[in-house]
């Protein structure tokens, strides 16, 4: 029988080949390579998918095939075409989850075009079980986790500063360099000594509250949710965070870690609804999942209650309630219930924009994202919510007329009530 995947990731790979890692985030992909390297990895951290890359993704896979996939893949073959002298001193990273649509087949994708490029010999390591044992000398333990965990805690605490300053800094620049400078000392530690990374988060915090800045209006705030890789990828979703900031608004993003905690609220909803194999076992790596989680989350707000502009986050279960009644929370096809949950929280905190971005001919957010709207609009009825499209031919023009709506619409209401 022919295998799939002719090529893969021995143990032998581990000191002999840089693993290429595609972007989530910038801030996602350099602390993966500091908890990677820190287990004894070769990584390279990919640039920001340009128009290039965005054309190879394209080109090698089909035209209907997830834009998060064209984009990742993209970037990889992009480097890989650019400055690959010698296929054996490389691999590629991609990611895998939610096994009942495309980000389950990243990998399968992922084979085909770098064969279909010439690179056939590159081997491909992924996130989750391996199923196919494509990378049988690759695996993240216990250890790596909890380290990844803590890094994408305290990114995104980083995250939530500079959007609370940079629409108020006086010097222009001044919050993105305060990120890029912590974001650098904080994969250093987690490279070398992650035990002094929440007393190097309280300088970085100090570093933030010491930003000029000028007196805060009173802009409009919204928030960007959907399809993960589509919130952070600032490439993918063409900038959108900072087109928001340019038009007078604050803008609110969704905790990346909140991905991944609410696993344990799926495994509890799932042994609950007698879904699953082996419920007791399910049940006591939950427990302990959730107990790392909430340690790690209780040690970040600690030193996050210094930044001038905290407020208290909410925690994963928090968010689940909001869904009851609406969404089962055994759902979990891409985002599951949390695009609908985090709007129903923040529409509660007083934000009042919204908008929801997902790649074209997504059907599991399509469900659980556009598909709700009517239902949260009938719970709040005076907020604005927008759902947008992406993918490779999509425009410039045609993402910012949409959300020119979402900003007029935001003014007049603003002004109504002034």
């Amino acid at each position: 029988m022919n295998k799939a995947f002719t090529t893969v990731f021995k143990k032998s790979d581990k000191k002999k080949r840089s693993i290429l890692l595609p972007n989530l985030s910038v801030g996602f992909s350099r602390i993966c390579a500091a908890v990677l390297k820190r287990a004894g990895y070769r990584c390279l951290t990919l640039p920001l998918a340009d128009d290039n890359a965005k054309r190879l993704g394209k080109k090698y896979l089909h035209n209907d095939i997830c834009y998060p996939a064209q984009i990742n893949i993209g970037e990889c073959l992009a480097y890989i075409i650019k400055h690959c002298k010698n296929s054996s001193e490389l691999a590629v990273a991609i990611a895998k989850n939610c096994k009942d649509c495309r980000a389950g087949q990243y990998a399968s994708l992922a084979r085909k075009a770098l064969d279909d490029a010439g690179f056939g010999s590159i081997p491909i390591v992924t996130t989750g079980s391996d199923s196919k044992a494509i990378h049988p000398g690759f695996r993240l333990g216990w250890s790596e986790v909890l380290q990844l965990i803590k890094g994408l805690s305290v990114l995104d605490a980083m995250e939530k500063m500079r959007l609370a300053i940079r629409p108020w800094e006086i010097n222009k620049g001044e919050a993105d360099k305060t990120f890029n400078a912590g974001l650098g000392q904080i994969t250093e530690i987690l490279e070398k000594r992650s035990s002094f990374l929440l007393q190097e988060f309280q300088s970085i915090v100090r570093s933030f509250n010491s930003i000029p800045l000028c007196a805060r209006d009173n802009r409009s705030r919204v928030l960007i949710c959907g399809e993960i890789l589509m919130n952070y990828h600032e490439t993918a979703n063409m900038h959108i965070v900072r087109y928001l900031e340019e038009n007078g608004m604050e803008v609110l993003l969704p905790d990346i870690v909140t991905f991944f905690e609410r696993e344990i609220i799926l495994t509890k909803a799932s042994v609950k609804s007698r879904l699953c194999r082996h419920p007791v076992l399910d049940t006591a790596v939950a427990y302990v999942k959730s107990l790392i989680f909430k340690k790690i989350a209780k040690d970040v707000d600690l030193v996050m209650k210094e930044f001038k502009f905290y407020s208290p986050p909410k925690t994963i279960y928090q968010l689940a309630d909001n869904v009851d009644g609406y969404i089962e929370r055994t759902h979990a096809i891409g985002e599951g219930w949390l695009i609908m949950a985090e709007i129903i929280e923040h529409a509660r905190q007083g934000v009042d924009n919204f908008v929801i971005i997902q790649p074209f001919g997504c059907l599991p957010n399509q469900v659980t994202g556009k598909a709700v709207i009517p239902t949260i609009k009938r719970l709040f009825s005076n907020i604005q919510i927008i759902s947008i499209d992406y993918d490779a031919d999509v425009s410039t023009a045609n993402i910012e007329n949409r959300l020119q709506m979402l900003i007029m619409a935001s003014k007049s209401t603003a002004s109504t009530f002034a």
